[in-house]
C-alpha cells in the first residue's frame, strides 16, 4: 500500500503555518502537542496496538529461537559441545581471561543477530503509527504486513542504530584491552560511564526518525541520514521530544539503573517502584512505546512537510 503524501492532516497544516508565522508560539508548544496527540491516539487504539504487540512479541520470539538454532546447531556440529561449554565459561569467567577482539566479535556475530527480530518488530509499530497519524486508526494485522513490506530495511535501520551507538564504545574497549586487558579504575569509570550514557542518548536521539523514514519508503541509510539532517535543522523539536521520551521511559527503570550504577548513590531506593513493576512494564509495552512511535512519526511527517514546502517555495522564486 503506497502512502499518498508526507503531509499531515489539515489540523497539522494549520499548525505548520502558525509555527512559521511571525506570531508563532514558543517551540515547546509543538512538542506538547506531539505528546498530547501521541498518547491520545495510543490510548484510542489501545486494543489494536495491544493485539499487535502480543503478536509481534510472539513472532519475534519464534524468530529468535530460529536464529538461536541457526547459530548454535552449526557450532555443535562443527566444533562440538565442549567448545560451546568453554565459550560460556570464558564469558562468565570475566574479561581478564578473554581478549578484547574476541568479545567484540562475540557482540557482532551473536548478540546483534539475536536482536534482529526486535528491530523489525519495532519498525512494524512505526508502520501502524503512520496509518494512525494519517487516518486516526489502524488494525492489528497491519503490523505484520510491514514485515514483508519493509522487513529488510527495518532490520538495516536497527543495525545502523546499534553499530553507530557501539562503534566508539568498541574502539575504546579495544584500546584498553590490547595488547593486555587493562581495566579502568573506579575514578576513570566515574567519567567514562556518564560520557557513554550521554553518547547513547544523543546519537539515538539524532537517529530517532530513522524508522519513520524507512516506513516512508527510504532505504535504511538514507533514512538515517535524513533523521540526522532533520535533527540538525530542528534540534529543539527532535531532541527536545527525545529527551522527554528518555525521561518518561527512564524514570520507571531507575531501580534497575541503581543496580548497575554501583559507583554512585542510588537515584531512587530500589523498593520505591518495585511494588509497581508489573504495572509499569505493562504500561511501557502497551501504552508508552506505541505513543512514542506515534510521536516520532508525527514529528517526522511535520518536519518533512516543512522542508518540502520550503524547498518548493525556494524553487519557485
Amino acid at each position: 500500500m503506497g502512502w499518498p503524501s508526507n503531509y499531515p492532516d489539515p489540523e497539522d497544516n494549520d499548525r505548520r503555518i502558525t509555527e512559521t508565522s511571525s506570531h508563532a508560539p514558543p517551540p515547546q508548544t509543538g512538542i506538547i502537542k506531539d505528546f498530547k496527540v501521541g498518547f491520545t491516539l495510543a490510548v484510542k487504539n489501545f486494543l489494536s496496538f495491544s493485539l499487535a504487540m502480543l503478536g509481534i512479541l510472539l513472532v519475534s520470539m519464534v524468530l529468535l529461537v530460529v536464529i538461536l538454532l541457526v547459530v548454535i546447531v552449526p557450532v555443535l556440529i562443527t566444533l562440538g559441545l565442549p567448545f560451546l561449554i568453554w565459550l560460556v565459561e570464558s564469558i562468565v569467567s570475566g574479561f581478564s581471561e578473554t581478549s578484547g577482539l574476541y568479545l567484540v566479535m562475540l557482540v557482532l556475530f551473536l548478540i546483534i543477530p539475536l536482536l534482529s527480530p526486535f528491530f523489525i518488530a519495532l519498525g512494524a509499530l512505526f508502520g501502524m503509527s503512520r496509518e494512525i497519524v494519517e487516518s486516526d486508526g489502524t488494525y492489528a494485522e497491519s503490523a505484520f504486513s510491514w514485515y514483508g513490506k519493509r522487513g529488510l530495511s527495518l532490520l538495516g535501520g536497527g543495525l545502523i542504530h546499534v553499530l553507530i551507538t557501539l562503534a566508539p564504545i568498541i574502539i575504546a574497549f579495544l584500546s584498553i584491552s590490547y595488547p593486555v586487558w587493562n581495566p579502568p579504575t573506579d575514578a576513570e569509570l566515574e567519567i567514562i560511564i556518564p560520557l557513554i550514557v550521554v553518547w547513547i542518548i544523543l546519537i539515538n536521539g539524532m537517529l530517532s526518525l530513522t524508522f519513520p523514514g524507512i516506513i516512508d519508503g527510504l532505504p535504511a541509510i538514507r533514512a538515517a541520514a535524513k533523521s540526522v539532517r532533520l535533527t540538525c535543522q530542528f534540534p529543539g523539536r527532535v531532541l527536545g521530544a527525545w529527551f522527554i521520551i528518555v525521561v518518561i521511559i527512564g524514570v520507571p527503570l531507575l531501580p534497575i539503573f541503581n543496580e548497575l550504577a554501583f559507583l554512585w548513590r542510588p537515584f531512587l531506593p530500589s523498593s520505591f517502584l518495585e511494588p509497581y513493576t508489573p504495572l509499569v512494564i505493562l504500561a511501557l509495552v502497551f501504552v508508552v512505546i506505541p505513543a512514542v512511535s506515534i510521536i516520532l512519526t508525527r514529528i517526522y511527517m511535520i518536519l518533512t512537510a516543512k522542508v518540502d514546502a520550503t524547498y518548493t517555495q525556494g524553487g519557485g522564486e
